[in-house]
């Protein structure tokens, strides 16, 4: 393949801290958050303009995960920071109340733009630093062992961020991945975790899309007894936002 040598350049240090964490999600919330809590200087990278991850970058809209079955009874087990996100969520009016998906666990719906303002106030109440519109490139080996920096590229070109620990919270294993760790892809035989599409419909009377979930799963079982498709799940997760997008 062709290749173009790009000049060695030194790269400016945007900053030395105790904790790097590249990622803005709920794990890099929480892990910023909790390092900041413990008195280290704390510096959480994010791709995007905003906090959430693909809960709001993505329209996910739902937490899954912080119930479970115990004993046959569903109950919130995941709490801690986040049980601070999802008041301050809540406070905004922003949160329903859990529901049953796929008949076996539950989940928590939100409105994105509430949660965006929740994750903020909570990492700046915690005294964390953030760097928007920042993407995780490559680090710097201090030896065999360690990380010397992480470097990221920014509107304004390409730094470096020195820290003791850095903490990968990217989704995507980017900064294991750079650092050399072992990683595996899908099942090794080809196959992966099938995406979810999320998106959002103006102008729907809630009540009477109640039961659009299970017509939904009934005409993707139609659709697949004809041989027109062949969905590796059937069903979709239907959810009004507590804040309707006209704010009525």
């Amino acid at each position: 393949m062709d290749a173009i040598e790009e000049p060695a350049r030194k790269l400016p240090v945007f900053g030395d801290y105790d904790v790097a964490v590249l990622g803005g999600g709920p794990a890099g919330i929480a892990a910023s958050v909790a390092a900041a809590r413990h008195g280290a200087k704390t510096l959480l990278v994010e791709h995007y303009g905003f906090l959430g991850g693909m809960g709001t970058a993505a329209g996910v809209t739902n937490f899954c995960g912080l119930h479970a079955n115990v004993h046959g009874d569903m109950r919130r087990v995941v709490h801690g920071i986040a049980s601070e996100l999802l008041d301050r969520i809540a406070a905004l009016d922003g949160l329903n109340e859990p529901h049953v998906i796929f008949g076996k666990t539950l989940a928590q719906a939100y409105d994105m733009s509430a949660y965006k303002c929740a994750a903020d106030e909570l990492v700046a109440g915690a005294g964390v630093e953030v760097l928007f519109h920042a993407h995780g490139a490559h680090v710097v080996h201090g030896d065999a062992k360690n990380i010397a920096a992480l470097v990221i590229e920014t509107k304004s070109g390409r730094q470096a961020v020195r820290a003791r620990i850095f903490i990968d919270c990217s989704g995507d294993g980017d900064l294991a991945s750079f650092a050399g760790a072992a990683s595996e892809k899908g099942d090794g035989q080809g196959g992966a975790l099938y995406p979810t599409l999320m998106f959002r419909v103006n102008g729907v009377d809630a009540e009477r899309a109640r039961d659009t979930p299970r017509q939904i799963a009934q005409l993707m079982e139609e659709a697949q007894a004809r041989g027109d498709f062949t969905f590796p799940r059937k069903g979709a997760i239907v959810r009004p936002q507590s804040i309707p997008p006209n704010g009525e």
